[in-house]
């Protein structure tokens, strides 16, 4: 069994950060969700629980909740940390933005881009992959916005984490019906 826990470097910077002064990590003019960070922290344990490591959450116990959102505030901002993935604001946001489109799940949807089936994706979710093969299809992606939805699709960061997690939520992915795709884009899949 191959063990990992944070090494004592990390588990410092983490305390340092967290012994900053309060304006230097200000959150002010930040959109992370009220409690966003617990809520990570949270999601970090569950997908762990099953690993074959360790991670030391326990070090972690005794920072107070203020200074932990102060810290996981800033790892996000300075891209140590992904936002918290949200599977079923990913669904709204899969059928909102129009990706229904181009992109089916289960059956669902358009077949001008690839299939986004859970039971097709790698495990474990590898989210900079997804992000990748994003990107390497960027080009035809918006050129095929641009043709059928009239402007590329624009996503945040959030909206693209909650993205990759419908992308690999079999269980969300089955509340994902015909009759929830807005009529604009419903009239796309069937040309």
């Amino acid at each position: 069994m191959n063990e990992y826990r944070l090494p004592l470097s990390a588990l410092g910077l983490f305390v340092a950060i967290a012994a900053l002064p309060a304006p230097a990590l200000s959150d002010e003019g930040h959109d992370h969700a009220p409690g966003a960070e617990q809520e990570m922290l949270e999601q970090m344990r569950r997908t762990h629980a099953g690993h074959q490591h360790d991670h030391d959450f326990e070090a972690m116990e005794a920072v107070s909740a203020e200074d932990m959102q102060r810290v996981m505030t800033l790892m996000m901002d300075i891209g140590l940390a992904l936002p918290p993935m949200d599977s079923e604001r990913g669904r709204e946001t899969f059928l909102a933005k129009g990706c229904v489109a181009c992109h089916s799940v289960n059956g669902i949807g358009g077949a001008v881009g690839p299939s986004l089936d859970a039971a097709e994706m790698p495990a474990p979710m590898n989210a900079f992959e997804f992000a990748a093969r994003m990107l390497r299809g960027a080009a035809a992606m918006a050129q095929m916005q641009d043709d059928l939805l009239g402007a590329a699709v624009e996503l945040n960061g959030q909206e693209l984490a909650d993205l990759i997690a419908f992308a690999h939520d079999e269980a969300e992915q089955r509340e994902l019906t015909t009759d929830q795709i807005p009529d604009r884009y419903r009239d796309l899949i069937l040309q």
